[in-house]
This record gives structure tokens, C-alpha cells and sequence, in this order.
């Protein structure tokens, strides 16, 4: 099970949500950043059923957004960020692919996040 909270970096600065609702295999975090916006964290997991040509799926997905609010100035907006890791459950203990996608945007200094918001392939 998760903490009641997680702390996450938004705009450089540590932001720590707390769980605010835990049901149905899925946990929603928040936090409120003054009177400028809020992040919500979400983490679902499902299961799809085995059919005639397909395996049963384990899927989770994690899930961030963080919103700013409307002032005088700018129109609200939201940036929503997420992940799923879905697989067969008896090869879900395997992670290595999930591990090697998140190593590659974090080692690369953010440069292939940064290449592909400018819409390289």
C-alpha cells in the first residue's frame, strides 16, 4: 500500500500531496498550491478477462495533473502527465521495460522529454 502521502516535483519545487481517497483498487492524492492551482495524483490498476485470442491484462496507470487556476491575466489550464504498465500477470514482477523507458527520459537530463514536447520521432 501507498503512504498517505507523496511528495513529487512540480516547477522544481517539492509538492507533497495527501491520499484523499483510497477505493476500488485506485488511490487519488492533492495538494492545493496556494491560490495558484492544485496537483492531483491518481494510481488505478484494472484487469481485462481472457478471451479466445487474447491473455488476461493486468494494467496500472499513474496518473498526474496539476491545474492552474484562471487570474486576470491567464486562462486556466492543466497539464496532465501519466504512465501505464500493462502485461500478462504471471510476467508483471518483470519491469524492464517501464524501468528502461523511465531511465531513459530521467538520465538524458530531461533532453528526450524536451525532444519530444518539440514533436521529434
Amino acid at each position: 500500500m501507498f503512504p498517505n502521502t507523496l511528495t513529487v516535483s512540480i516547477n522544481g519545487a517539492d509538492v507533497v500531496l495527501t491520499k484523499i481517497l483510497e477505493q476500488n483498487y485506485s488511490g487519488e492524492y492533492f495538494a492545493k498550491i496556494s491560490t495558484s492551482g492544485e496537483v492531483r495524483l491518481r494510481i488505478r490498476h484494472s484487469k481485462t478477462k481472457a478471451t479466445a485470442t487474447k491473455m488476461a491484462m493486468d494494467r496500472h496507470n499513474v496518473e498526474i495533473i496539476s491545474s492552474s487556476y484562471a487570474t486576470a491575466l491567464t486562462d486556466a489550464y492543466d497539464i496532465k502527465s501519466y504512465f501505464v504498465i500493462e502485461g500478462p500477470p504471471r510476467y508483471m514482477n518483470s519491469t524492464v521495460n517501464a524501468h528502461g523507458l523511465f531511465a531513459l527520459a530521467i538520465a538524458s537530463s530531461d533532453a528526450f522529454l524536451n525532444q519530444l514536447l518539440n514533436w521529434e520521432s
